[in-house]
């Protein structure tokens, strides 16, 4: 499949790359999904402080599907929003192949930064004036990376105290609201170029 920078005319008269496919559709499935996992995160919290063992145990693993189903709607988007950004800039704009739109979070150790460089790529071709840094990009790349590593840690620590699960819910919130935010604002961006 050739992957050329030739436009056709859309709907709104302006022009945009042949391949180019919106991810508004994508964009509502992985945000839907976040906000699940972040409603099944706060349930499952509340059922842990309290002391509900056998709802906690349900939600934990609720929590845990859902994520996981989170997780593909999330790289299902960004697989399409890259693909997008790859049409704005072509394939040097980005730092990193397509290929590490999936590899960067399965890969040990880059896992803890290409993923943002993936995201951050697309934000840099998706926004009208390129030079923005996005800076709401890393602001959700450390609360992800923060509460993936506190809730390990506690988690492998056994501990069981509510102000560390309540923190650990706080951070998980922080990062599923700001991913929220992510995903808003570069489909809102493509969304206005198609």
């Amino acid at each position: 499949m050739s992957r050329t920078k030739t436009t056709v005319p859309t709907a709104r008269g302006r022009r945009v790359p042949k391949n180019w496919k919106p991810v508004g559709r994508r964009a509502i499935a992985a945000s839907a999904l976040i906000a699940l996992v972040l409603v099944t995160d706060v349930a499952e919290t509340i059922a842990d402080v309290s002391g509900a063992a056998g709802l906690d145990n349900v939600l934990l693993w609720v929590n845990a599907g859902v994520m996981l189903v989170a997780a593909v709607a999330f790289v299902m988007w960004l697989w399409r929003a890259r693909a997008n950004a790859e049409l704005l800039v072509g394939p040097h704009g980005q730092r990193l192949t397509r290929e590490w739109v999936i590899g960067a979070w399965i890969c040990p150790v880059v896992n803890l930064w290409f993923p943002y460089q993936v995201v951050v790529d697309v934000w840099r071709a998706s926004t009208p004036n390129r030079d923005r840094a996005g800076g709401l990009v890393m602001w959700w790349w450390v609360a992800f990376v923060v509460s993936w590593l506190f809730t390990r840690f506690i988690t492998l620590a056994g501990i069981v105290d509510a102000v560390p699960l309540v923190a650990a819910c706080v951070l998980d919130l922080a990062s599923g609201v700001l991913a929220l935010l992510v995903i808003r604002r570069i489909s809102d961006w493509q969304a206005l170029t198609a």
